[in-house]
């Protein structure tokens, strides 16, 4: 993976798991690169409230120089994003999102080809 984008969805993710307070395997995911970036940096950069930009300069610059700092982020980067790859929910219109583009199954309004019914 590029540093830039490894870098880029590492700062993503540390800091929508700063901003999840609910369990499951996502957000336990998440969690995992924040204490990740957060021992790594420790007296270095503050990660909560940290902006964006400086920390993704930040893990940039020590995983060029880093290359265990590297491959350890992107495992726990391509952790996360396979987590989410298979996770199904479903959307209403009251405003739940539909994600299912990993699902063996059959999500109620998933288009199944042309079907005929009589």
């Amino acid at each position: 993976m590029e540093l830039s984008v490894l870098a880029l969805q590492a700062v993503n993710i540390a800091l929508w798991a700063i901003d999840k307070t609910s369990g499951g395997a996502l957000e336990k995911a998440g969690a995992d690169i924040l204490d990740f970036l957060t021992k790594r940096f420790q007296g270095k950069l503050k990660i909560r409230g940290s902006e964006p930009k400086l920390l993704e300069a930040a893990i940039l610059s020590e995983a060029e120089s880093d290359k265990k700092f590297q491959e350890d982020l992107e495992r726990l980067v391509n952790q996360y994003q396979q987590i989410q790859n298979t996770s199904v929910s479903q959307s209403t219109e009251s405003g739940v999102n539909v994600n299912v583009s990993s699902n063996s199954g059959t999500v109620i309004g998933q288009q199944i080809g042309k079907q005929f019914f009589r």
